[in-house]
């Protein structure tokens, strides 16, 4: 079937309306140059949700120009006839998707397509009088080729919209009718009971005084009341009772005024729950200007109005959080413009106009305020999250370099958002002021570098009185002197273990395995010709935190058997062996030789407690004691991941 206004020829349509007549129709809208309209920018933004798109028009194709009775993302009302995609649109049926106009030959050189905003993608649906003549298109465009086309839930959805928005003119092209030529009253009302009753809105009309006397199909659906009910005052009873006078002075106003009537109240619905409506109304006048009728529409917006309380406590959320930190800023990365707006504290961290970041600017522009030595490792955070990495979150620590030379330390965390293809589009994130943190830090890292300096200064001091000491003494106390000073040495190592480190200060000299730590904590408690402490089993990587933890314990373990255990003994031994379970690791510490145990200690040490705490708080593991006559046997049993950290 060919659609109306087109005919079939040698396989394809072509259309048969004269272009005089196209014209005629859309002057008798009356809909050119008309300031925007609500109704007209709500199906706009809902057909740019709809189809996921930056742009959408509804367009009205003159004779030569297009006028946009109603755009979001273009920022213009009108262009030239020979930029217009729409007017190569009217002049097929249905919808009229092109998929990438740069490879399209028709619009390769339009400068739309070519320049700004370099428009790559366009669907649009007709709006065609019910004689079969296009007016334009309800139409969506995108700055990137969509090979896919719409959705046929889109195109669909794309049509729907596009009949409301003759829906839209069919109703001002009605009443205007009727304000011009009341010979055709009758005829004009029929057309809009039909108009309003296919409407999702609730519509009502009065007399010149305000008097209700009509109501469309979905108030009494909405209301549940029987017709004629609410005619006269009866609608204000259908309001909640703290709503009622406001909007009963609100229409008394615009009655004795003639001012449009616009009001929020909650609506009674059939179900006895009442919802947030939008009441609107415009007096009809006849050509002396005296007002003959009132139509007006009762829209229902409680999601509206529950996304816009959620938005504000949301807001009120965040501006509570940004007053308690002063330097504190937030960013939105639009990925595919290349633009970052942010606010003033994210302009005062990265030393910019506020009034430029908040227009937006290429990420090219504020990457160079990151320190030199820190911009590499922050890119790499950066391109890792645009790609996808652990679900696009982003976090990175980094100095700045302000204006006036200063150096600022910040934490930057934000998330990449991906649309279903992949592609990121959105990467919106919080940065904060952490200088004085890392002040403290490197506070507390010197403090800790002067006490271990003064602490191996003491093991240097006691390692020459005893060289000095032995020194012309027979061999047997050289010898002893030898053993002492080993152990001293060793001990200044474990020390390096057990002190906090920072990433900057831990010595690259330390071992990085379990075996490695063992090893070096133990040495002291070695003797030539006789293995005290036997190291095997299973060995893993151990990270910084994990290595500080595991030296208390195993220090805690060796001083306890060096004193009451297995090593205070000439033939006591002590066997520690490592074993992979289940992504867990298992470490066993077992002492033998040693005096015979007596059952578990009725006191236990500060240092005892401190260090199996810190095994299961820091290391979220379990520690289990065996206290045998023959000797202690203590498993402790840690999560690997967690061995690592």
């Amino acid at each position: 079937m060919t659609p109306a206004g087109f005919e079939a020829g040698q396989g394809r349509t072509r259309p048969v309306w004269d272009e005089r007549a196209r014209l005629a129709a859309l002057d008798s809208y009356a809909i050119l140059d008309t300031p925007p309209e609500r109704a007209f920018d709500e199906v706009v933004r809902l057909a740019a949700q709809i189809c996921d798109a930056p742009v959408a028009l509804v367009s009205l194709v003159a004779g030569d120009r297009q006028f946009f009775k109603a755009e979001l993302g273009i920022g213009v009302r009108q262009t030239p006839l020979e930029v217009s995609i729409c007017a190569h649109a009217i002049l097929r049926p249905g919808l009229f998707v092109v998929p990438d106009t740069a490879e399209d030959p028709r619009f390769a050189g339009n400068p739309l397509v070519c320049g700004s905003p370099h428009l790559r993608f366009y669907a649009g649906a007709l709006l065609e009088t019910a004689e079969g003549l296009p007016l334009g298109t309800l139409c969506v465009l995108d700055y990137v080729p969509r090979p896919e086309g719409l959705t046929a839930q889109q195109g669909f959805a794309l049509q729907v919209l596009a009949r409301q928005v003759m829906s839209q003119l069919e109703l001002r092209r009605a009443l205007k009718a009727r304000e011009e030529d009341a010979a055709r009253l009758a005829e004009s009302e029929r057309q809009f009971r039909v108009l309003a009753d296919s409407m999702p809105q609730m519509v009502w009309a009065t007399q010149p005084d305000g008097y209700h006397d009509y109501y469309n199909r979905r108030w009494y659906e909405f209301t549940g009341v029987p017709d004629g009910s609410t005619d006269g005052e009866g609608w204000n009873g259908m309001f909640h009772p703290e709503d009622q006078e406001r909007a009963w002075i609100r229409w008394r106003h615009s009655l004795a005024t003639g001012e449009p009537y616009e009001v929020e109240y909650r609506l009674r619905r059939a179900d006895g729950v009442y919802r947030w409506t939008l009441g609107r109304a415009l007096a009809v006048r006849d050509a002396g200007g005296r007002i003959v009728r009132w139509f007006g529409t009762c829209t229902d917006i409680e999601e509206q109005k529950q996304t816009e309380e959620r938005l504000r406590s949301s807001e009120e959320r965040l501006r509570l959080a940004l007053g308690a930190a002063e330097m504190v800023g937030t960013w939105v990365w639009d990925v595919g413009t290349n633009r970052i707006t942010a606010d003033s504290g994210y302009a005062r961290l990265f030393s910019v106009a506020p009034e430029a970041v908040a227009e937006g600017l290429p990420i090219e522009m504020l990457l160079p305020a990151i320190h030199p030595e820190d911009l590499p490792a922050t890119e790499v955070a950066i391109n890792r999250a645009l790609a996808g990495e652990h679900d696009g979150v982003f976090e990175a620590e980094y100095r700045v370099l302000l204006r006036d030379g200063t150096i600022r330390w910040v934490n930057a965390r934000g998330r990449c958002e991906h649309d279903a293809t992949g592609r990121p589009t959105r990467f919106p994130g919080v940065v904060m002021d952490i200088t004085e943190r890392k002040q403290a830090e490197e506070g507390k890292e010197l403090l800790a570098r002067e006490l271990s300096h003064r602490i191996k200064n003491i093991f240097t001091v006691v390692g020459g009185m005893v060289s000095i000491s032995a020194a012309g003494a027979p061999a047997e106390v050289r010898s002893f002197a030898g053993v002492f000073r080993r152990r001293l040495n060793a001990l200044a190592a474990a020390h390096e273990y057990v002190r906090p480190h920072s990433p900057e200060s831990r010595p690259v000299a330390i071992e990085t395995t379990l075996h490695g730590l063992l090893g070096t904590l133990l040495a002291p408690y070695e003797e030539a010709g006789a293995e005290r402490v036997r190291l095997g089993g299973d060995d893993a990587p151990i990270g910084v935190k994990a290595a500080t933890s595991l030296a208390l314990i195993v220090h805690e373990l060796a001083t306890n058997a060096a004193k009451y255990g297995a090593l205070a003994a000439t033939e006591g031994r002590v066997t520690i062996a490592g074993e992979r379970r289940d992504g867990n690791f298992a470490l066993t510490w077992q002492e033998r030789g040693g005096p015979p145990v007596e059952g578990p200690p009725q006191r236990r040490g500060f240092g005892t407690v401190l260090a199996e705490r810190g095994a299961i708080t820091q290391l979220g593991g379990t520690v289990a004691h065996d206290w045998a006559r023959e000797g202690l046997t203590l498993r402790l049993e840690v999560p690997l991941e967690r061995l690592a950290h």
